[in-house]
């Protein structure tokens, strides 16, 4: 059973988890790839947490920690081991029906062209048209609602005559570029790390600065001055940070610096604005206009 603090912390990672789910759907990733880079996460942080308490880091315990079973920890912790985590992840074929079926489009013989190129297929044939290939890549999954997610997410574009036709070879539904993925590892980690850095009652440095200001009685027209005043606002502080650093910075962290090579800490503060319903209103039962404010 939960004690009270544990169904706390699990109800905010649940709503933490909201708007990370959002955007692993609009780049078009499954529960299942998710679930393997949390097994991974959860079984890596496990051992180095037993390694640095000085015990032996066995199977069984980390299996006890994690919750999951001995064959998978022991898997795990082998691919770990290897430095085979990244290409399993890679590998290992989690994706959802929508990128099985343009990976087959694109490669299976029975759906390309003598010159290797993606056949227009009818929708109807079910020997090698789109819905023979939807049950030959995602068995039971209606061919119609994937042709429907296809042509939502523009890898698809159906003729008048009913017949499909593939214009993109992956499944990526949402506007997702280099800039996000630069701000979840420049911002969200450091953030979440922070936070685990100031709960772990062994550190041996002081707490990292964590602090946020909000309102929740601001008027539209004032939401959208604040809006702009705090963007001018963080702009300069970041600024100010930025030039603190590069007057400080040293030497030794040029390339070719005799301790280039030594471990690297990264130090810094991160300013973030944001404006929707909090977390506990996340987790209520809400409409679809109600989520989009999030």
């Amino acid at each position: 059973m939960n004690s009270q603090i544990q169904i706390r912390i699990l109800a905010a990672v649940n709503a933490c988890l909201l708007p990370i789910a959002r955007l692993l759907l609009r780049t078009g990733i499954t529960y299942r790839q998710f679930d393997s880079v949390a097994k991974h996460a959860f079984v890596r942080e496990a051992t180095a947490n037993a390694e640095g308490r000085g015990r032996p880091a066995n199977t069984s315990r980390i299996a006890v920690m994690t919750g999951l079973s001995r064959k998978e920890v022991r898997r795990i912790r082998d691919e770990l081991v290897h430095d085979a985590d990244r290409q399993e992840l890679v590998d290992s074929d989690h994706s959802g029906p929508p990128s099985r079926v343009l990976h087959a489009w694109h490669t299976d013989r029975r759906f390309v062209n003598d010159d290797g190129s993606p056949r227009v297929l009818v929708f109807q044939d079910e020997s090698q048209g789109f819905s023979a290939l939807v049950r030959y890549v995602a068995g039971d999954v209606p061919p119609g609602a994937v042709r429907s997610e296809l042509k939502r997410c523009g890898a698809v574009i159906e003729a008048p005559d009913g017949t499909l036709r593939v214009v993109k070879r992956y499944y990526v539904p949402g506007d997702i570029d280099e800039k996000a993925i630069t701000t979840i590892s420049g911002m969200l980690f450091p953030m979440a790390a922070g936070i685990a850095h100031n709960t772990n009652p062994d550190r041996d440095t002081d707490g990292f600065i964590q602090r946020f200001a909000f309102s929740e009685s601001l008027s539209g027209p004032t939401r959208a001055a604040f809006r702009l005043w705090s963007r001018a606002e963080a702009t300069r502080f970041i600024e100010s940070i930025d030039d603190w650093l590069a007057t400080y910075e040293s030497a030794e962290s040029q390339v070719g610096a005799p301790s280039a090579n030594a471990l690297k800490r990264t130090a810094g503060i991160g300013v973030f604005y944001y404006e929707g319903v909090s977390a506990e209103q996340a987790l209520l039962p809400c409409s679809d206009s109600q989520r989009n404010g999030l």
